[in-house]
């Protein structure tokens, strides 16, 4: 892991740090801009959660509008646009005191977001050669998960001292990271062409690798689908079973994010020398076992167990998955791609909720969990299929 860290190119350390900024600020976002406003509306709750729907509904309009537009114009110039347009808007929550500066922002936020992460995945799929490419989704989503570690402690001091200071400090951090960009962040779609001569690609076919997209896209939904729960519903039902529910969501928070931390280049690496169709679906296996655990166990250690299993799903399907898009992607359509494969998660965060909310009210906890590892297992075998179709 160190030889491989040594030789990381300089692009993969900026997003390195801007992932680790983005994901802080992602986290920060979700339950302290709910709570402002939340506090701001006067307990409207149902117009809360409608204005936090905004986004992920807005991303997925987004990408099926303006995808192509993500290919058009150079890397650096609209991830430059994309920083500053999540700056502006970040720091509007700051000033925002009505239901329309709120959804106005927050649709703001989303086009800034929706574009951020595909075209800097493309711009890695530019630049990495394609063996590296899982690892360093890897490097970036440990990242992630430092960014995610440190996000809560931080939210929740600088949101008692002062809910505008939260949006201001976030600002502050997308700011400083638009400042890097601006000095170093170099263009790559020029590269991009040209790495493709040196790797193996499969031969591209408009309407069968679509097809194969949407495929993967659709596969990855239960993935997904599991995440948003975890985000939602999962607190709601430790509530029901246990009496300090709230330290044991912060223990096995901290355990994922500790894991992922100093796991996942590792896993990654080691997973690497394996057939991706067969990585991706031991990956699948390991989600439903987590599920059903979550689903029947009510002890700790067992919930522990399921929250590691859980964190090694994630590690060795998602990476790989993403280093397969890159692949499939024609040269001129990368963040494209990466931006219809991404939309499995703005769906299952836009309804998931909901949906789980239901299953939780009508099943119960076993039933949720129960059916989310029936709909792991059925995209699992979908997602083997379509990588078999795959020349790897």
């Amino acid at each position: 892991m160190l030889r491989y860290l040594k030789n990381v190119q300089p692009i993969v350390w900026i997003q390195t740090v801007g992932h680790a900024i983005i994901a802080l600020i992602s986290v920060i976002l979700l339950p302290f801009l709910t709570l402002h406003m939340y506090n701001e509306f006067d307990g409207n709750l149902v117009l809360t959660t409608l204005i936090i729907g905004v986004q992920p509904l807005s991303e997925i309009l987004l990408t099926v509008t303006l995808g192509k537009w993500a290919d058009s114009l150079g890397r650096r110039p609209i991830i430059l646009t994309s920083l500053s347009l999540q700056f502006i808007a970040v720091a509007g929550f700051a000033f925002a005191e009505t239901v329309w500066m709120f959804a106005v922002l927050g649709v703001l936020n989303a086009f800034g977001r929706f574009i951020y992460i595909p075209v800097s995945r493309a711009q890695i799929a530019d630049l990495v050669h394609l063996e590296k490419q899982a690892e360093t989704f890897a490097i970036l989503g440990m990242a992630e998960s430092l960014g995610s570690l440190l996000a809560p402690a931080l939210g929740a001091l600088f949101f008692q001292v002062s809910r505008s200071y939260l949006f201001l400090f976030a600002a502050g951090l997308l700011f400083l990271y638009l400042l890097l960009c601006i000095k170093y962040l170099p263009e790559s779609n020029g590269e991009g062409r040209q790495r493709t001569l040196d790797t193996e690609t499969i031969d591209f076919d408009e309407k069968r690798n679509s097809l194969l997209l949407m495929l993967m896209m659709g596969s990855a939904l239960p993935i997904s689908f599991f995440h948003s729960q975890m985000e939602t519903n999962w607190p709601i039902y430790l509530e029901a079973y246990f009496v300090n529910y709230l330290m044991i969501f912060a223990l096995l928070e901290t355990v994922g994010r500790v894991v992922y931390l100093f796991l996942e280049v590792v896993v990654v690496n080691r997973t690497s020398k394996f057939r991706i169709e067969k990585v991706v679906v031991s990956g699948y296996i390991l989600y439903a076992m987590a599920a059903l655990i979550f689903g029947l166990a009510h002890h700790i250690i067992a919930l522990v167990v399921a929250q590691i299993l859980l964190c090694l799903a994630s590690m060795i399907s998602l990476n790989h998955l993403q280093g397969t898009i890159s692949k499939l992607a024609p040269v001129n359509g990368r963040a494209r791609y990466f931006a219809i494969f991404g939309t499995h998660w703005d769906i299952s965060r836009s309804i998931g909720p909901f949906i789980g909310g239901w299953l939780l009210s009508q099943m119960g906890g076993g039933g949720l969990f129960l059916t989310v590892m029936t709909l792991i297992l059925a995209g699992g075998w979908s997602q083997y299929r379509a990588l078999l179709k795959i020349q790897l």
